[in-house]
């Protein structure tokens, strides 16, 4: 009778110890797959599914996106959408001394950004002509003058957005907490909006 006891807990160790396997085995394949689809940039999935963006219409430039990044460097950027730019000799966020000849703007024009980050190249030839107006990442802190000159007597073309790639996406944005007027949100976005949000560029099919 012991004897017969002793099998039947010998076998249902036995196919515990199996099942244990069988599951450790199909577990660690479902790892290694996952994993290793994650290693791929080509079917590796998004780090989140929300971004930070900042909204337009309730900006107002008011200097905190570039004090109260994580980052330094801020990962807010001033953007000038072509589109909207009337391409003037003389543009508001560019130079404060608008009665300056058009020849010596580049060299004696007083700049509106503190890094002199915006350029201005001559597009059509002539000291008249037509100019296009650019923001260098690499000197941009995301203070905002540029957008606040253009916004205030401009054509509104110069905006301040937050560069997902530079953003650390943290849970808690201390430039939302920072910001007077509510204009940092947190966004959902899917792969078919490429991080845009719904402020795309206006006309631009990217």
């Amino acid at each position: 009778m012991a004897q017969n006891t002793n099998k039947s807990i010998n076998r249902r160790s036995f196919l515990l110890n199996a099942g244990r396997a069988a599951f450790g085995l199909a577990l660690g394949g479902l790892v290694y797959r996952v994993i290793s689809a994650h290693m791929d940039e080509e079917t590796a999935g998004p780090r989140s599914r929300y971004v930070w963006a900042i909204n337009p219409d309730k900006c107002t430039f008011c200097g905190k996106c570039e004090t109260h990044c994580n980052r330094t460097p801020s990962a807010v950027k001033a953007v000038n959408d072509q589109k909207k730019c009337s391409c003037c000799v003389v543009c508001y966020g560019h130079i404060t001394n608008k009665e300056i000849p058009s020849e010596k703007i580049m060299s004696d024009g007083l700049r509106i950004c503190p890094h002199d980050a915006v350029t201005r190249v001559n597009y059509s030839g002539g000291k008249d002509g037509y100019f296009i107006y650019d923001i260098d990442d690499d000197k941009c802190t995301g203070c905002g003058k540029c957008a606040k000159g253009c916004n205030d007597k401009g054509t509104k073309s110069m905006f301040l957005i937050i560069r997902p790639d530079l953003c650390l996406n943290c849970n808690g944005c201390n430039i939302a907490s920072a910001c007077p007027d509510g204009a940092i949100e947190r966004l959902y976005y899917g792969p078919e909006d490429n991080f845009r949000g719904i402020y795309e560029l206006e006309g631009m099919n990217m």
